[in-house]
């Protein structure tokens, strides 16, 4: 069984990384931060009331009763963008799950951050067609671009996909460059879940737009003349020692 199991891993991609993290996290810390507030506000009036009163019972009673509805609001507040964030972890899951199923050519990399960088990578993919990043986004509604733009339901978002994925690839090469690992071929790539997209493969001002399902077939491309093995393991080896912290 042991062997069995051995033999079918070499058929498919390595994987390091996990999924979905960073946004678990920083949906934690953006959601309910303010609560922090909360408390020291909540801390202040009890010392204010304790052990001897500098407020009356009366106005102690009115601010505790503003940051009991404070609190609501912030509990509502942020349990939403929660949901926000968790649904965001979801999706990098789902396109994770996809990737590991890729030819033992290709090495996946999930919720990788490199280090002193600013960005956090969805996934980068390494493999005969070049070195792929991959931001994942798992947005009802439907999107459409005008003029190198992306709208959502109409409007532009706050952090544009577009500017995401391409300085995340922009902090990639400049790190692969500082690597020494040569001039490799650099793929920026848009994924979408659950998204109405104008057409299922499109490129945008030089990055790759597609729906989840389509992920695969965008990999496998071939764009230019194959990388070499050699080339593809030297990027490798220096991202899994990003993950090691050597």
């Amino acid at each position: 069984m042991e062997n069995l199991n051995e033999a079918l891993s070499s058929r498919f991609a390595q994987v390091y990384g996990s999924p979905g993290e960073a946004p678990r996290v920083l949906g934690l810390l953006r959601a309910f931060w303010p609560l922090l507030l909360v408390c020291l506000v909540s801390g202040y009036l009890i010392r204010a009331w304790l052990p001897f009163p500098n407020l009356s019972i009366s106005h102690v009673g009115i601010l505790f009763f503003l940051v009991a509805l404070a609190t609501a609001f912030l509990l509502v507040w942020g349990d939403r963008r929660l949901g926000n964030f968790l649904k965001g972890a979801k999706g990098e899951e789902w396109v994770a799950h996809e990737l590991a199923f890729l030819s033992s050519e290709y090495t996946v990399f999930n919720g990788l951050r490199l280090g002193g960088g600013k960005q956090n990578f969805d996934h980068i993919i390494v493999g005969p067609a070049g070195v792929f990043v991959v931001e994942t986004k798992n947005w009802k509604g439907s999107v459409e671009f005008r003029e190198g733009r992306l709208y959502a339901g109409g409007k532009e978002p706050s952090r544009p996909p577009l500017k995401q994925v391409k300085a995340a690839t922009t902090e990639l090469v400049s790190w692969i460059d500082d690597a020494g690992c040569g001039d490799l071929p650099m793929h920026s790539v848009l994924c979408f879940l659950g998204t109405k997209l104008p057409e299922d493969i499109m490129n945008v001002n030089g990055v790759v737009i597609c729906k989840g399902e389509r992920l695969v077939e965008v990999l496998q491309e071939t764009f230019d003349k194959p990388i070499s093995e050699s080339m593809r393991k030297e990027v490798v080896d220096g991202l899994r020692k990003v993950i090691n912290d050597e």
